[in-house]
């Protein structure tokens, strides 16, 4: 069977994994990149390995990783941030490979914060654009992370802008609460099958 693959991205706070829910809803399979991330953080034992080694032993407190503490590490120092990407993503990319092997959909869906900053949007055959205002995001933001503005503001200006985004995709769902959802991502699943 030809799969198709669609990214599903956009900015912190616009609603990818709300895209990602109804799309599993619909029954299709999606693969999220963050869960898995987490998950491959702890078990795989090189990804562990160079995570102690670039951050300190403090990266894991009693084996789990120290979110908060790499959190703080990777938004102020965006050379840690960029070596960390670089030793998760290519596993990220492989284990997703390996499951969309195992899918039985022609549609096959993976919701990814970064696919435009790591250029791995290239290797899909459609990107959904989650987009909402930045207000709206900060709002939301902070509401789930508990966060001050200014964690907020050094979070959004560690990914790409909405702006920069739009020109790399022709496939935009409005998450601003203007429109409803559903409709939007009908529409566009018909557009890419």
């Amino acid at each position: 069977m030809q799969k198709k693959t669609v990214g599903i991205t956009g900015g912190i706070g616009s609603g990818k994994s709300v895209v990602a829910k109804i799309l599993h809803e619909m029954g299709y399979p999606v693969y999220s990149s963050d869960q898995r991330a987490k998950e491959l953080m702890h078990e795989d034992a090189s990804i562990v390995k160079g995570l102690k080694t670039m951050f300190g032993e403090e990266a894991y407190v009693n084996q789990q990783l120290n979110r908060a503490y790499i959190a703080t590490q990777i938004f102020k120092d965006e050379s840690k941030r960029t070596a960390m990407n670089n030793l998760v993503h290519p596993a990220v990319r492989k284990d997703f490979k390996e499951w969309v092997e195992r899918q039985n959909s022609p549609l096959v869906f993976q919701e990814s914060a970064l696919l435009f900053e790591t250029g791995n949007y290239r290797s899909f055959d459609a990107v959904f654009l989650v987009s909402a205002p930045e207000d709206v995001r900060m709002k939301r933001v902070k509401e789930r992370d508990h966060l001050s503005d200014e964690q907020v503001l050094s979070r959004f200006k560690a990914q790409m802008s909405e702006e920069e985004k739009r020109k790399l995709t022709n496939y935009v769902v409005d998450n601003s609460g203007n429109e409803f959802l559903i409709p939007q991502i009908l529409k566009l699943i018909r557009e890419i099958s």
